[in-house]
């Protein structure tokens, strides 16, 4: 599969704080809540060939938007996440938080906003990525010693965001080319970027 990318810091545009009814911080939902921050790897395109991840100067004739997704990460809370680009959102469109939906017959995950679950389904002993990708709010206990339970799937946006935040942004420039090799994602033993208040569209 052949997709291009970009992935730009936002932030909130005030200091104001917002809690939801049960004291749990969030990101404000109004247009002029956000804005765009720069660093990390803001402004730049980056192209998926299927066997490697580089960087491009501008994107491909005819390419066609798939779809845009904003994430916020509050220590203690986890990802929220939004359909589309925050700094300019939709109407009617709110934060959620990360969640999963289940699929009992191969025991995977799949990341969305809109999942009934807050946590994997399974994980093996040894599974790397969980680790690299989640905090632990979003892990679970349930075991499994097969191999081929325990998958990771769902919106390509979202798991875009979740490699972006499993590093710092200002290593990721140099970073993400290194995180697909042969056709595939790999983990890796780099410190994570999950601030307690670091967000990205």
């Amino acid at each position: 599969m052949k997709f291009c990318f970009r992935i730009d810091e936002i932030a909130q545009s005030s200091s104001d704080t917002v809690f939801d009814e049960y004291g749990i911080r969030f990101p404000p939902s109004e247009p002029e809540g956000h804005r765009r921050a720069g660093g990390g790897i803001s402004g730049a395109y980056w192209c998926c060939t299927g066997a490697k991840v580089y960087e491009i100067p501008t994107l491909p004739q005819g390419v066609a938007r798939y779809k845009t997704f904003s994430m916020y990460y509050y220590g203690g809370v986890g990802f929220w996440i939004l359909r589309g680009d925050a700094v300019n959102p939709k109407d009617k469109e709110v934060w959620h938080p990360l969640t999963f939906d289940w699929d009992y017959k191969d025991s995977s995950s799949f990341l969305t906003l809109f999942g009934a679950h807050g946590t994997l389904l399974v994980q093996r002993e040894k599974q790397e990525w969980p680790h690299i990708l989640l905090p632990s709010i979003h892990h679970t206990t349930s075991m499994t010693p097969y191999e081929t339970y325990g998958g990771l799937c769902g919106e390509l946006p979202i798991f875009l965001g979740l490699m972006a935040f499993s590093v710092r942004k200002e290593d990721l420039q140099d970073i993400l080319p290194t995180l697909y090799r042969e056709g595939k994602w790999a983990t890796h033993k780099y410190p994570h970027g999950r601030t307690y208040f670091h967000s990205s569209v």
